[in-house]
């Protein structure tokens, strides 16, 4: 469930909105025109199509509209992209985005699709990966958002002469104050913030300064939990001045405890306590600054529901949570009684789940703060094992090791489906059989989708 993506911006530009032509004087007018027919989606969200003899990548299409395409040079070969200035024949599927300037940002590539058109969309550029990996294209269930806005619990803001997102392909900064996608207290974040870098009462860092927000608390009480991280050469300290920035922002209504990371990565608590705490499916779960959870707290628990369906643990069973950050699904596997190791990279994330694991009176889990590739070959006999890895996938190491292993059970979860259809592959080819494979749309408006699968063997 580690997905790069970062939270789009909106109301932050003079640029027309995606699907509407664009404005004279615009970058786009000088561009060379041409009209063409859509094809399918790529794996990114972009349509790649042949025109005047160049592959480009068209941004802001749906398959099979017939537009008018801006080509923009962008000074590399190797990726010319188009984008749409106008639509000749649009789809059904078409809607107006809710960001009126989506186009500044990028983080929401897809919000000119309609929520069914997405759902549509996502299921067709998985199958078309699996297929190319001669798998199975069955998807047995695609779960969609309840409501596909004010979803996301996450954000990394900059911090410069305004506080917003990274602009596409520029590392400058879309000042904003507010954002369809993020949940409520960060979107009022984002409007404090700027307020406070007009009164000068928080400083301008010039872009070198990024505010990781997250949501923790309830969904009835949410509480934010900030952490202040130096870039691009930008050494932040816990020193006094710092600690003048941290006492200002816990003023902000919500705001329960911020730190900072320093140069050399560690991570000081200035104001409020070290870890928030996050409720799900009815417990609290312990979250450090810094590390990693997921993004989508409205979809999470049917996701966490479905994984402890498939996984089935059993009083007794041994099972591993690998990349098992502060332990999602660990947690509750050894709650419902498995003999649970959970490997995790990140030890702050460790101590964390050590934290939670008291708080819920659990002493059956083990803890590796170490690579899953160096921990995943010294694990015990495993009955089953759910493995939530990074985007890149599983590392070819753990892999190997997992199925040498000839686990019986093994639970995938992940966020990009091009990683998980090349394990996939290799898990079939080793002997494993796709029982079932569920997609949860965690990230509306976007082309990133969450997949949950589950593998069996027969001893």
């Amino acid at each position: 469930m580690r997905s790069s993506f970062h939270v789009p911006a909106c109301n932050t530009s003079s640029m027309a909105r995606r699907g509407s032509p664009k404005k004279a004087g615009t970058k786009e007018s000088a561009a060379e025109r041409v009209d063409a027919q859509l094809g399918r989606y790529a794996a990114d969200g972009a349509i790649p199509l042949e025109v005047t003899g160049r592959k480009v990548m068209v941004e802001g299409g749906i398959p099979n509209e017939t537009v008018r395409l801006a080509l923009i040079s962008t000074g590399r070969k190797d990726r010319p992209r188009a984008e749409v200035v106008s639509v000749l024949d649009p789809s059904p599927e078409r809607v107006t985005p809710r960001c009126t300037f989506i186009d500044v940002c990028g983080g929401c590539e897809w919000q000119h699709l309609s929520q069914a058109g997405q759902l549509v969309q996502k299921a067709a550029i998985v199958r078309r990966l699996l297929s190319a990996q001669r798998l199975p294209t069955r998807i047995d269930a695609v779960h969609p958002m309840p409501d596909p806005w004010a979803y996301r619990i996450r954000a990394q803001i900059a911090l410069g002469p305004e506080a917003g997102f990274r602009m596409r392909r520029s590392k400058q900064i879309v000042g904003l104050r507010t954002c369809p996608v993020a949940h409520p207290s960060i979107a009022r974040l984002l409007e404090e913030l700027n307020r406070l870098i007009r009164l000068r009462e928080i400083p301008d860092y010039r872009g070198r300064a990024l505010l990781h927000a997250q949501v923790a608390g309830s969904s009835t009480e949410p509480r934010l939990q900030l952490l202040l991280e130096g870039v691009d050469g930008l050494k932040l300290a816990p020193d006094a001045a710092t600690r003048e920035v941290a006492g200002r922002l816990m003023l902000l209504r919500g705001v329960e405890s911020v730190s900072v990371q320093d140069g050399n990565g560690q991570i000081h608590a200035l104001t409020g306590s070290e870890h928030a705490w996050l409720r799900l499916r009815g417990k609290d779960l312990a979250l450090p600054a810094g590390s990693f959870f997921q993004s989508n707290w409205s979809l999470l628990p049917a996701l966490l529901d479905r994984a402890l369906e498939l996984a089935d643990p059993q009083p007794g069973e041994v099972a591993a949570d690998i990349y098992g950050g502060v332990g999602l699904f660990g947690l509750f596997m050894a709650d419902a009684g498995a003999e649970v190791t959970l490997i995790e990279i990140d030890p702050r994330a460790v101590e964390a789940a050590k934290v939670t694991a008291a708080a819920w009176g659990l002493n059956n889990i083990d803890y590796v703060a170490a690579p899953a590739e160096e921990a995943v070959a010294r694990l015990p006999r495993l009955d089953l094992a759910i493995v939530d890895p990074p985007r890149t996938g599983l590392d070819e190491t753990t892999i190997a090791a997992l199925i040498e292993r000839d686990i019986p059970r093994i639970v995938y979860v992940s966020c990009s489906p091009i990683t998980y259809a090349r394990d996939a592959a290799q898990l079939v080819r080793a002997g494993y059989r796709i029982e079932r494979y569920e997609l949860f749309d965690f990230y509306p408006q976007t082309v990133h989708v969450e997949g949950l699968a589950l593998f069996g063997k027969t001893p």
